[in-house]
């Protein structure tokens, strides 16, 4: 998308002006020009060496305003949100263009834009995320498959390990990919998720920038996990690499990332360069770019089953995790807990003399549990 400006603004629009507008967009351009129908503008398929093949649209002057503009760029973005197929890549390159050029506060229409579009598709997936968490099928649909809480035959979910970077190909244990199969799709294994548009749209922001979920490091009561997305492009902001322990998570995770004037976690700065630090802190009056780093909380609680066995021969099993007999409740062995579990885990209770007796009860463990065999 260009705009121009001129009483008669496309009589001198020739092939060559064409090409050198699409080239001051940073586009290398092969010579290869097609008209495209258009009533009110003009709109042209261009060859690219390092694009492919894109089309450039000129605006009427005086047409639309801004804001009518904007407004087309943002639905086109909220079409991308909604994992509808559109030419999102091409459409951010455009507007960073055109932002150079219009005043402050049109350029803030589009960073809020675009911002509001991914918080939703961050909390469309975060919805899809929780949604997994009763799902007895931990290798391939359970997004909360973690060590120490799956069976020996299954595999944890491949969490992100970076910050930098894009996904190269898909696992079938990644967290993108059994949010794909959540939400009906066939991931590639092994495929670049970027070479499967539907994949991409979950992996990738409208930027092009990889989403990150990170879970954090093993504690009591809870399992955290982060949603995150940098709303920028990564040339001009940077994140510090990833660690995993609980500091680096909490940086994240106890920040105020809505505020417009808020600096970054003093975590960050001693870990990012000084021109690093000073891209976040741009602002014009007292306002910074912390803003641009898009966070959705997740919290799965952990609960406990705790088995009375008051009968004088028959013990109690408990399976969770997919795991048979994960403990066991001696006969009139009077109130026993078992470890924490991660909520929404299915559970079954067995008794009888020896294992497996006979199923007694199954529940999807949602807060603490009593159970009573007598």
């Amino acid at each position: 998308m260009v705009a121009t400006s001129d009483a008669q603004p496309f009589a001198r629009l020739s092939p060559d002006e064409v090409l050198a507008a699409a080239e001051r967009l940073g586009i290398e351009c092969d010579g290869r020009l097609f008209a495209l129908n258009s009533y009110e503008n003009r709109v042209y398929q261009i060859g690219s060496a390092s694009h492919g093949t894109l089309v450039l649209k000129f605006y009427r002057p005086e047409r639309w305003s801004d804001a009518q503009l904007l407004e087309e760029h943002s639905f086109t973005e909220e079409l991308a949100a909604a994992d509808l197929p559109v030419a999102e890549g091409v459409l951010a390159a455009a507007e960073a263009a055109l932002a150079a050029v219009l005043a402050p506060s049109v350029r803030d229409i589009i960073e809020r834009s675009r911002r509001e579009a991914e918080g939703r598709a961050l909390e469309e997936l975060a919805g899809t995320i929780t949604a997994s968490f009763e799902n007895t099928d931990l290798s391939n649909l359970n997004v909360a498959a973690l060590p120490g809480t799956i069976a020996p035959a299954d595999s944890p979910t491949l969490f992100s390990a970076s910050t930098t970077g894009l996904y190269s190909t898909t696992d079938n244990s990644a967290w993108f990919a059994k949010v794909a199969r959540l939400r009906g799709l066939t991931p590639q294994i092994g495929a670049a998720p970027a070479a499967q548009p539907e994949l991409a749209r979950i992996a990738f922001n409208a930027l092009g920038n990889s989403r990150h979920l990170f879970a954090a490091p093993d504690e009591a009561g809870r399992q955290r996990f982060l949603l995150v997305s940098l709303v920028a492009r990564s040339e001009q902001l940077a994140l510090p690499a990833y660690e995993n322990s609980a500091a680096w998570f909490d940086a994240i995770w106890n920040h105020d990332w809505e505020s417009r004037t808020a600096a970054l976690p003093a975590f960050w700065q001693n870990r990012l360069s000084a021109a690093q630090i000073a891209a976040w802190q741009q602002g014009s009056g007292g306002l910074t770019q912390v803003h641009r780093f898009s966070v959705r909380r997740i919290v799965l609680p952990k609960f406990r089953v705790t088995v009375n066995n008051n009968h004088p021969t028959e013990q109690a099993f408990v399976s969770f995790n997919n795991t048979p007999n994960a403990f066991t409740a001696a006969a009139n062995s009077g109130a026993t807990s078992t470890p924490e579990i991660l909520g929404g885990r299915l559970i079954t209770i067995n008794r009888g003399t020896a294992w497996p007796g006979v199923e007694a009860l199954r529940f999807h463990l949602r807060e603490n549990a009593t159970v009573t065999v007598q």
